[in-house]
């Protein structure tokens, strides 16, 4: 790091960065992850956040000083829940973030994305001299056509998503997203390419099991963690699994995660005759605990469906997984199949029950060629590694730092 670290006293200032995030803390493992290299390149960071039940309001979480507001982020609600929600947050985190910023002297206010208007929490830190980065997540227009495109007014909520996101580019100083697809998409809705830096979603390997745990039997593992909700076709995956029972007697189905869809899933379950196949978590783990619990898996399974926002999702349980050596099969979606080849995941045609049944009893029946594909795959891997994008998202900060009193 370098740039002036001096009070006008002459003691030594670390850098201080503030970190705005809609979601909970710590267990986003993309702010968690650049939380911890803020902290290792010597920045002091506070962390303004959502806040469960049970949860304290205030605690330091891996060197950081986390302020959780009091509004509970709250999957699968309608539109008017979701947009009470996201105002709710974005005043209380805006008069938070002002608060701080006066006393603190931000260097740097992070913002991640959803929602865009979020960055209207930067606005006084910004106008105290701190520089606003913008971390896009997802588009938030392809989030709303995935959840709400039937509704009445879809088309005039894209439009106006469409414009906050870039007014939000505009404010920032920097834009941050999660791979190449977005930052091209990012590029041609007006963004300058030099604005913007790609730091990819992938493990930050201090998460990974320390030593790999045997084997509970010999059963056919299939397994999925994250968010289950209708557009990640957890409910496919289901009915995929119904139909290979025949075939692979041995079979079991492991869900970690939350969502909106845990119930029609587990009712699905009961339908098609398997629910003591299928283990719902139904709630989200720790990014060290859910690890330890998919090591080991047979196959870990992307089932996206192709709709409109998951032709750009890169969902990190696939970089998980592959750097766990599990093989993977994928959904046959665009960002997918840019990053990995038919050598390295095992593609279906997303969206089709009987293309995904069939690749999982190739995955069953021909284990030596699904371990090969895994490791070719974990070789691809090695130009996603985490320090890689760890580094891009220091240089950013060095940029600032370096760039302070200047």
């Amino acid at each position: 790091m370098n740039g002036n670290r001096k009070e006008s006293g002459g003691e030594e200032r670390l850098p201080r960065l503030c970190v705005i995030v809609h979601s909970d803390f710590p267990f986003d493992p993309r702010v968690l992850r650049a939380v911890r290299v803020a902290i290792d390149e010597g920045w002091e960071v506070d962390v303004l956040a959502t806040r469960q039940p049970g949860e304290r309001a205030r605690e330091v979480v891996e060197g950081a000083r986390v302020t959780r507001l009091p509004i509970t982020h709250r999957r699968g609600a309608g539109v008017l829940g979701v947009a009470a929600e996201y105002l709710g947050f974005t005043l209380l985190a805006a008069a938070q973030a002002s608060l701080l910023a006066v006393r603190r002297r931000y260097s740097a206010v992070h913002i991640h994305n959803p929602p865009d208007f979020l960055i209207v929490a930067a606005a006084v830190p910004k106008l105290l001299g701190a520089r606003v980065i913008f971390d896009v997540h997802d588009l938030s227009d392809d989030m709303f056509a995935m959840r709400f495109d039937n509704r009445r007014g879809a088309r005039l909520f894209d439009r106006i998503l469409r414009l906050v996101e870039s007014g939000a580019t505009r404010l920032s100083d920097f834009v941050i997203t999660v791979h190449e697809p977005y930052r091209r998409e990012l590029a041609t809705r007006g963004v300058p390419p030099e604005k913007i830096t790609v730091v990819m979603n992938t493990v930050d390997e201090r998460l990974l099991p320390s030593a790999r745990r045997e084997p509970r039997d010999d059963s056919f593992r299939v397994v999925y963690h994250g968010t289950v909700t209708p557009p990640y076709g957890v409910n496919l995956l289901v009915e995929a699994v119904a139909k290979i029972v025949d075939h692979a007697p041995d079979v079991r189905l492991d869900v970690f995660g939350d969502g909106d869809a845990v119930p029609e899933v587990g009712a699905l379950a009961e339908r098609l005759g398997i629910a003591g196949r299928v283990h719902l978590s139904g709630r989200y783990l720790p990014p060290v605990e859910v690890l330890e619990r998919v090591q080991n898996a047979s196959v870990g399974v992307i089932p996206n469906l192709p709709v409109r926002f998951n032709r750009l999702a890169l969902s990190t349980k696939l970089f998980e997984y592959v750097a766990l050596g599990i093989p993977v099969v994928s959904a046959d979606l665009p960002a997918i199949r840019e990053h990995f080849s038919d050598s390295e995941v095992l593609f279906f045609t997303a969206g089709e029950v009987d293309a995904l049944r069939s690749a999982l009893l190739e995955r069953w029946s021909e284990p030596e060629a699904a371990a090969a594909r895994a490791q070719r795959a974990l070789q691809r891997y090695q130009s996603y590694r985490w320090p890689t994008q760890a580094r891009r998202y220091a240089d950013v900060l060095d940029r600032i730092d370096g760039s302070r009193g200047t």
